[in-house]
């Protein structure tokens, strides 16, 4: 019914991004339906809870759209398996993800599949990655799906792109995951030794 979504990070009652999540909705529809995108999230958001941490999703399609707001816990992922995806596509945010529920299945006993194309990498089931080289963190060039927090890291210059080979992980020190629901955390560093 509803083929695309965003998840959107709600704190405290305040949203948070929207203005990144407005672009993505407006540049979906476009690509998708071939036609101007008709909504304001800021104009659409539902009554909020003043405290604790939710995860909004804006599910749409061309003609309609529905809200669900759930209860959000972090979850702290420091493995990773690598799998090679090939030349699979995610370029929007489509509801459908059998693709990538059935990559994250062959995780076995680490936390998270973390997916290469061709050798380079891109992103795991649901973050985009970013790896820190003992002076600046690093984000692969062409990521599966261009999360709004990685745009956000990049639009004000605490990351920057790199072409990074699967074989090239010796060359970083830490990794991080980030998403619309996980915020980059300066000192949030995990071993690339949990990357196998």
């Amino acid at each position: 019914m509803y083929p695309l979504f965003e998840s959107i990070r709600v704190e405290s009652g305040q949203v948070h991004l929207l203005q990144y999540h407005q672009a993505r909705v407006e540049r979906s529809y476009r690509q998708l339906f071939q036609k101007e995108c008709p909504w304001l999230l800021i104009s659409l958001v539902p009554e909020l809870p003043a405290r604790g941490l939710y995860k909004l999703r804006f599910l749409y399609n061309d003609r309609s759209f529905s809200f669900e707001l759930i209860p959000y816990v972090v979850r702290k992922i420091e493995t990773l398996k690598l799998i090679e995806i090939n030349d699979y596509q995610y370029d929007l945010k489509y509801t459908d993800r059998a693709f990538l529920n059935q990559t994250f299945a062959l995780r076995g006993d680490y936390a998270d599949v973390l997916m290469t194309k061709n050798g380079f990498l891109t992103d795991t089931s649901y973050c985009n990655i970013l790896l820190y080289d003992g002076t600046n963190w690093v984000t692969p060039e062409k990521p599966l799906f261009e999360g709004v927090q990685r745009s956000y890291l990049l639009d004000h210059k605490k990351i920057q792109k790199a072409t990074i080979r699967s074989t090239e992980l010796s060359n970083y020190q830490s990794f991080q995951l980030i998403n619309a629901m996980n915020s980059f955390g300066e000192n949030r560093f995990l071993s690339v030794g949990g990357i196998v």
